[in-house]
């Protein structure tokens, strides 16, 4: 009986794209068992191996990757930036074909790729090239193997391995793989290593796997007693190390539940579970709503049958029943030849794994379609024997043939999110049937799990309106191209909430901003990851931004160059280094960005800030300043617009500056990302109300402003000196601070001095605050100024007063201010 090629493929079914820009290196194992390279790929073709080559080979190809659009150094080195890991599934199939090639076009069908290549992560497909045959165990040492290679190799760079660290997000048994591979490499790894900085799972059985009692069975008949090769091949298949790991009904044991510890998953495996040295974030796709879905009585029925002269010459029979009763059936198979044999069984027993809560696969629309074809293929409607010189033509027919339940669970939802109950996991425990979404702290899990964060899906989820779960890792595109809105807004939001907790472990509290700025403006560290009104469009839109060029741009240093990319010399100190035109209206909460490199510095220090203008030589606002690194690597440098649509009243001109003690730049990619989310967060209060004299300097804006101590009779100050016209100097706080607690500032200055001298927070506000007309205190002069005419809350997250510089500027020439104190009030 001839079974069809592939019964179960539980790896993800997402489509085609083009991956030019990639690079694969495939890895096998020498004969000192370590990992070696074997070949590697670009779009041009295979080239000769570098790094540790394979010349001795015990096995090959045990693990294949594939770089997603590496950035390309100046010196033509590739290297990666946020790697992140993406683990491929098991391919229950008795020819395990598929390849790097398949995984790849699955993947982007959804714009995972091109999803976290955009945010600024570079994506790495990992995938083991034996998932069933080979041990869970021994893929995860390759996977650490693996992980400890990408520290440090000739093939590609990883230049902030220590600050970037690894994220590893598997896939079905690929989380399995990651998170055991993930916690033997980080619990072994030298400081100067990558750390792990957050593991994620999608739908992975880390309590187990189920599949149906009947369907074991009938693979168990059909293989054994029904002499059918392709059967036997498959029940070879489900029982081979990497499957069998999965399954928490153990064959050994008639299929019966065990999660003993002499199990990989139930044993070593804890292990890693257990290990809290990176956060952990678990994804179900299966429902919580309290108790097991509600399902009809049967599966299926296959009945057919040869006739002769009213007489049966041969029938194959096979049903599949959930049941709740150890005396119920669960399967019936039958074989019968004439006078040759007649074969039958009958399997009884319980199955409420079967339905438990979880996420469900058409494990019984798959058997019951091969099948199917399996009788058509032996008891054809034209079927015949030759007896002799005889050819004696049958009558077949169906007297049964119906598919009435496709799908069960196999995915239970407390093992996708590694429940426990009463301290104990909960696939051992009712808790399994009955967990309730209800009141669940997802996000703050607690003891009720083994991960930092665990999702299902909830009543906030679309596939909760479902009756059953949806299908585990479910394509929403059909064959004919349509889609399955339901199915796609679910994906979504599974992926929605990994990288909101990728967003919350990448944001630095103290300086209130996120360490990868490609997360601003797509993410905010406030928001929870169940709100589905918070998920970017560069989710929703399946990995694309929605940017915009500039029609118009003017380079300072090389006028002549019109076009969006630009190599150029910097000077020494502040300066006006490029114009962008937007042609109108600055829309409100956008993006800008730009793409920067600084090669064969002069110093070794770089800071950028961007001015918004409503003419390109006109007054402006001075948005927040960043460090830049000097590497030759490629930064993102990006801010965020004001979310008000008033404080950007035609402003349409951006000024990039540049401060720097000499430098070679290169500026690619200028663009406005209009699809951005207000992810503005009101940053920690400022440590002190003294804000000068503090430890933090005034620095000056050009050679023409003179900055120094100054002391006499009456006390100890800063003297500044403004030379020109509007130059100034500024107090950088380190990060953004909150001045919410305060709604004064008082600068107490040298009498004769300061009288052309204007004060202000960050962006500068229409009052423009003079520190003239103060009064005499104590031989000193005392200026109160209210916060609210210093700040421009149009500016700032929340319109709160959150700031991260102060300004002294002077509008006369020849102005000199002496300050004796500034304090918050």
């Amino acid at each position: 009986m001839r079974f069809i090629k592939y019964i179960l493929s539980l790896a993800l079914l997402w489509s085609s794209a083009s991956f030019a820009a990639s690079y694969k290196l495939y890895f096998n194992e020498d004969v000192k068992g370590s990992m070696c390279v074997a070949a590697s790929e670009r779009a041009s073709g295979w080239e000769t191996p570098l790094g540790k080559a394979c010349d001795k080979v015990k096995q090959g190809s045990v693990v294949r990757t594939l770089i997603y659009e590496p950035y390309v150094h100046a010196s033509g080195t590739k290297q990666i930036t946020r790697p992140v890991f993406i683990l491929d599934g098991i391919y229950l199939s008795t020819d395990e074909v598929r390849s790097l090639n398949d995984f790849a076009k699955d993947v982007n069908e959804f714009g995972i790729l091109e999803m976290f290549s955009n945010l600024g992560y570079t994506p790495i497909l990992v995938q083991f090239s034996e998932t069933v045959t080979r041990s869970i165990e021994d893929n995860a040492k390759w996977f650490e193997k693996l992980l400890e290679y990408f520290n440090s190799n000739k093939h590609i760079a990883f230049p902030s391995a220590v600050e970037d660290g690894y994220i590893v997000f598997g896939i079905s048994q690929g989380g399995i793989i990651g998170r055991y591979g993930a916690y033997l490499y980080d619990t072994k790894r030298k400081k100067t290593d990558a750390p792990v900085r957050l593991y994620a799972s999608l739908d992975s059985p880390h309590q187990g796997a189920v599949m149906p009692i009947g369907l074991l069975s009938t693979i168990d008949f059909w293989a054994k007693k029904g002499g059918a090769a392709a059967a036997e091949a498959y029940a070879d298949l489900i029982s081979s190390p990497g499957a069998s790991d999965l399954l928490i009904r153990d064959e050994a044991l008639g299929y019966k539940t065990n999660t003993d510890s002499t199990r990989f998953l139930f044993g070593k495996y804890r292990k890693a579970c257990e290990y809290k040295g990176f956060p952990s974030v678990l994804v179900a796709q299966g429902q919580m709503k309290g108790a097991s879905p509600k399902h009809p009585d049967e599966f299926f029925r296959l009945n057919r049958k040869v006739k002769r002269l009213g007489k049966v010459w041969g029938r194959a029979e096979s049903m599949m029943y959930p049941s709740q009763s150890k005396k119920t059936e669960v399967a019936y198979n039958r074989v019968y030849v004439f006078n040759d044999k007649n074969l039958k069984e009958t399997k009884y027993d319980d199955t409420p794994l079967d339905f438990v809560q979880g996420s469900m696969y058409p494990f019984a629309r798959t058997m019951y379609k091969a099948l199917r074809e399996g009788f058509l293929d032996e008891m054809p409607d034209d079927f015949k024997v030759d007896i002799g010189p005889l050819s004696i033509t049958m009558k077949s027919s169906w007297d049964e043939d119906s598919l009435t339940l496709s799908q069960s669970t196999f995915v239970p939802t407390v093992s996708a999110m590694d429940l426990k109950c009463e301290g104990d996991l909960a696939m051992r425990k009712q808790c399994a049937y009955s967990k309730n979404a209800s009141g669940f702290p997802f996000e703050s899990p607690g003891n009720n799990t083994s991960g930092n964060k665990v999702y299902a899906v909830d009543p906030t989820h679309p596939r909760y309106v479902e009756s059953m779960s949806g299908r585990h890792i479910e394509s929403p595109f059909h064959s004919d191209g349509s889609v399955d809105t339901l199915v796609l807004r679910g994906m979504q939001t599974d992926i929605w909430r990994i990288l909101c907790e990728m967003a919350k472990v990448d944001y630095d509290s103290s300086s209130g901003e996120f360490r990868n700025a490609n997360l601003t403006g797509m993410f905010s560290p406030q928001n929870s990851c169940m709100d589905r009104s918070k998920i970017p469009d560069v989710v929703k839109n399946g990995g694309v931004v929605q940017r915009n060029a500039f029609p118009y741009v003017k380079y300072a240093f090389d006028t002549k160059i019109q076009d969006n990319s630009a190599k150029f010399n910097v000077p020494n100190g502040w300066q006006k280094s490029v114009w962008y035109d937007y042609g109108t209206n600055i829309p409100p909460n956008s993006i800008f960005e730009v793409e920067v490199s600084v090669n064969n510095p002069k110093g070794n220090w770089m800071k950028a800030e961007l001015i918004l203008q409503r003419t390109r030589l006109g007054a402006g606002v001075q948005l927040h300043e960043i460090e830049v690194p000097v590497d030759g690597s490629k930064q993102i440098l990006r801010w965020q617009m004001p979310a008000t649509a008033a404080a950007l009243a035609n402003y349409r001109w951006f000024t990039l500056v540049l401060n720097s003690n000499g430098a070679e730049v290169t500026l690619r990619n200028p663009r406005l990302i209009s699809s951005s989310v207000n992810a503005g967060v009101t940053p920690p209060s400022i440590n002190s109300p003294t804000v000068f004299p503090s430890s933090n300097a005034f620095v000056p804006w050009s050679s023409d402003v003179s900055v120094e101590n100054y002391s006499d009779k009456l006390g100890q100050g800063v003297s500044f000196e403004f030379n020109k016209r509007f130059d100034g100097a500024h107090m950088n706080f380190g990060s953004s601070v909150s001045l919410d607690k305060y709604s004064k500032l008082k600068v107490t200055y040298w009498p004769g001095t300061c009288q052309n001298t204007r004060l202000y927070f960050d962006s500068k506000v229409i009052k423009l605050p003079n520190l003239t007309n103060g009064d005499v205190q104590n031989n000193f002069v005392v200026k109160i100024l209210q916060l609210s005419d210093l700040i421009n809350t149009d500016m700032t997250p929340d319109f709160s007063f959150a700031v991260s510089r102060l300004n002294l500027q002077g509008y006369a020439a020849g102005e000199r201010c002496l300050i004796k104190s500034i304090e918050l009030r």
